[in-house]
């Protein structure tokens, strides 16, 4: 009894002095690992591909990944807000994005959301420990200059499993 209480006094001191934990939402479920691989440089009017890896540390699986491109601020060490390298689109589509593999099974109205669900009966999209890369093959901007969005990750059935990176590229002239 005396060890329950003691890690539970533990525990309250450690998110009193440190906050909840990250990695995980309020009901202890892991929030998916993200990372973005994009060239750091690319032509004007290119269409190289961002690799979106998303990691399921668990617990539990995720049965509906959902991806999102979102306006951001200035980066570390910059002052101005850079120009999107994903802006929005009309009627579910975006000139921006050219191919996404896999389809998605669905894309939002301004075709910054994108939506990916497991067929059907065939189990959950992304089960607990496994990863999986979603790619995006990007049009590129016509003027030079560093171009980035945030892009967020989360479960389409809880999205307070959720996690985002940066994506950031300057865009040289031709």
């Amino acid at each position: 009894m005396r060890t329950r209480a003691a890690a539970a006094a533990l525990a309250l001191v450690a998110t009193a002095c440190f906050g909840p934990d990250p990695n995980v939402n309020e009901r202890g479920e892991g929030r998916p690992e993200v990372a973005v691989s994009f060239p750091d440089r690319v032509a004007a009017s290119s269409t190289p591909t961002a690799r979106v890896e998303v990691s399921n540390p668990g617990p539990g699986d995720i049965p509906s990944l959902v991806v999102a491109f979102a306006l951001v601020g200035p980066g570390a060490g910059q002052t101005e807000v850079p120009d999107p390298l994903v802006g929005f689109g009309r009627r579910g589509r975006n000139p921006s994005i050219v191919e996404v593999v896999p389809e998605p099974t669905s894309v939002s109205r301004d075709a910054v959301v994108f939506t990916f669900e497991a067929a059907e009966g065939g189990g959950p999209l992304l089960p607990e420990g496994e990863s999986t890369t979603i790619a995006f093959r990007i049009r590129a901007p016509v003027g030079p200059g560093v171009v980035a969005n945030s892009v967020t990750v989360y479960d389409g059935t809880d999205p307070s499993r959720v996690r985002g990176a940066r994506l950031e590229t300057t865009v040289q002239s031709s």
